[in-house]
């Protein structure tokens, strides 16, 4: 195994396109983050889809976090803190506020823990450091905000070199006891426009990812082995030799 980086940064997202929660440390089962888009809404004006920040960027107001626990059956409560400072549990008052805010009808939705979060594509969403400051650079800015692209973990790279996550894909990655398989490149929509403080947008953002990268920004991965994984792990590339052993 080669070290490219320490796990600097665990982000969960307790409410699928909400702003979600910086943990210390967090279990990884077999769905990703334990807890990771467990809440969500489907969005009644699209059949069949979710309620989504590219659709309605004022959710990114709300900020989610789940309290402690790794139930089996069920997942933990969570809380929810509007913009307008109103603090709120998953409950009618809290679905009224979002209805209003989104100004389209919903229906609020709980996973389990034996089905895991919802996602758009793959378990875990891995972004670098280095490629958040190719995109600052690239904008013009002293840095961007690694929440507007919604990864899980942030990796601090050996090599500081931008993009270097692309050489992950088809190979695995330990952190921990965890093993991530890289599958494929996370392709980017006006989410990243969004700051996740103000909620003012920043069409250059995108513009950066698709001048910069073929409109990519990080590496999706599923979880080959659970486990758990903190703030400060070593991140280590498995590279596989012609037998399958380590190399």
């Amino acid at each position: 195994m080669k070290k490219v980086g320490t796990l600097q940064t665990i982000f969960r997202h307790p409410v699928k396109g909400m702003r979600g929660e910086e943990l210390a440390s967090s279990t990884v089962d077999e769905f990703g983050l334990y807890g990771d888009r467990a809440y969500y809404f489907l969005d009644n004006a699209r059949q069949g889809k979710y309620l989504s920040a590219d659709v309605v960027p004022a959710l990114i107001g709300y900020h989610a976090s789940m309290s402690e626990g790794t139930g089996k059956e069920a997942y933990p409560p969570i809380r929810i803190e509007a913009r307008d400072g109103s603090v709120h549990t998953w409950d009618d008052t809290f679905f009224a506020h979002v209805a209003e805010t989104a100004k389209r009808s919903i229906t609020p939705m709980i996973s389990s823990p034996q089905e895991g979060g919802v996602n758009w594509e793959d378990h875990i969403l891995l972004v670098t450091d280095a490629s958040l400051r190719e995109i600052a650079r690239q904008i013009g800015a002293e840095q961007v905000d690694p929440r507007r692209f919604r990864g899980n973990l942030v990796v601090v790279l050996e090599d500081d070199e931008p993009f270097a996550e692309d050489k992950w894909l088809g190979k695995q990655i330990k952190i921990n006891d965890v093993t991530l398989q890289v599958n494929k490149h996370c392709e980017r929509c006006v989410y990243v426009n969004i700051d996740p403080e103000t909620l003012a947008m920043t069409p250059a953002v995108l513009k950066a990812c698709v001048k910069r990268h073929n409109n990519h920004f990080g590496v999706y991965a599923s979880v080959v082995t659970a486990g758990s994984v903190s703030q400060g792990d070593d991140v280590f590339l498995v590279e596989m030799g012609v037998t399958g052993y380590d190399s």
